[in-house]
């Protein structure tokens, strides 16, 4: 059943309301003010007036009922809240809220529901949900999407390359005097089924995206150049072991005279370091397998492809023109490629050695 329509039944108030949210800057106040603007015209429920300013049904009549009661400055000054109704200090032993915000560190609550369960079973301490939630922000807690992690990496694989890349680097035994450039290479998989990324709206809205589902693939590899901030780049309609040594011939024939240490993943189309079909000017390093954390690449392809979402292209020819101008913004800025690739363990030991 439909709602009725919101009424302010009052002609000089409703025009007082249209005058103040002209003249007021973007803000709390002035989305109160639209709110107020809607009911006055009697054209819309509150659940249409709520949709419009992003906000629930029962807000919309709880500023209706300030309005009425206590006046419009009322309803346009923004309260801050304290603690909750009826707040007392949660009866916890130390040890307990010790325990406590170690969980949240290691991230083991998906909600405050969970907590709220681990507190009743673990220690016998029933609380609302409301203090529960107060307690873990008082704790400086905040709720994020987590990065994922694969199930097969090493624990540790990480932090123990980072310690030893720069003997990895040494065990190569490159010729002193030589001219070395040390890259972060990978390849990434792009296509004409349409990537929806997030895109910027106006409130209260949203936004729709006309998108494709074709199964049509193209492939990009690229290298970025740790010391100098270069960035090549190559396009590719497949990955195999062909591709990978046509692609490192393309990258020394770009750059003459140097020799250059690809650090990069354990694919099974890569050439490992000491393949006669390698290149003689370059030597691989390997990241430990499922630690794409390491490739700065992996961030790389993720710009890239929040330039290319949400459109829809009806060739990979056109997916390539589409993307040219984004890989030309990274070859261009060497400054831009430093800063993605500055980690500083990685350009210390390049520094070094």
């Amino acid at each position: 059943m439909a709602g009725r329509k919101l009424h302010l039944n009052n002609p000089e108030l409703a025009s007082k309301i249209d005058d103040l949210h002209r003249k007021e800057p973007p803000g709390f106040r002035k989305d109160r003010l639209l709110a107020l603007k809607l009911a006055a015209k009697g054209e819309y429920t509150a659940q249409e007036v709520g949709e419009f300013c992003s906000v629930s049904r029962k807000q919309i009549f709880s500023w209706l009922k300030t309005l009425r009661e206590h006046g419009l400055e009322a309803m346009l000054t923004n309260g801050k809240r304290g603690r909750p109704t009826g707040w007392k200090k949660t009866a916890v032993s130390p040890e307990v809220s010790e325990e406590f915000e170690r969980k949240l560190e290691e991230n083991d609550f998906v909600t405050i529901v969970d907590a709220q369960r681990w507190l009743a079973q673990e220690h016998q301490i029933e609380l609302p949900y409301k203090r529960v939630w107060y307690w873990a922000k008082k704790l400086g807690g905040v709720i994020r999407r987590p990065r994922p992690c694969h199930s097969k990496q090493t624990p540790g694989a990480i932090e123990e390359f980072k310690q030893t890349f720069g003997q990895k680097l040494r065990a190569l035994n490159l010729p002193k005097g030589s001219k070395v450039k040390v890259w972060i290479m990978d390849e990434a998989r792009f296509g004409l089924h349409t990537m929806v990324r997030r895109c910027w709206t106006k409130r209260g809205k949203r936004p729709v995206k006309t998108a494709q589902i074709k199964y049509k693939w193209d492939y990009l590899f690229g290298s970025l150049e740790i010391g100098g901030g270069e960035a090549h780049f190559c396009q590719f309609k497949n990955v195999n072991l062909v591709t990978d040594a046509v692609y490192l011939k393309e990258l020394v024939a770009a750059y003459p005279g140097h020799t250059h240490v690809l650090i990069r993943d354990q694919a099974g189309f890569h050439l490992r370091d000491g393949d006669p079909r390698l290149p003689e000017a370059v030597r691989i390093i390997d990241l430990p397998p499922y630690c794409p954390e390491l490739s700065a690449c992996e961030q790389l392809w993720d710009i890239i492809k929040d330039g290319l979402g949400n459109q829809v292209f009806k060739t990979i020819e056109e997916l390539r023109a589409a993307m040219d101008p984004i890989l030309e913004s990274w070859w261009s800025d060497a400054p831009r490629v430093i800063s993605l690739v500055g980690r500083p363990w990685m350009r210390d030991e390049v520094n070094a050695s």
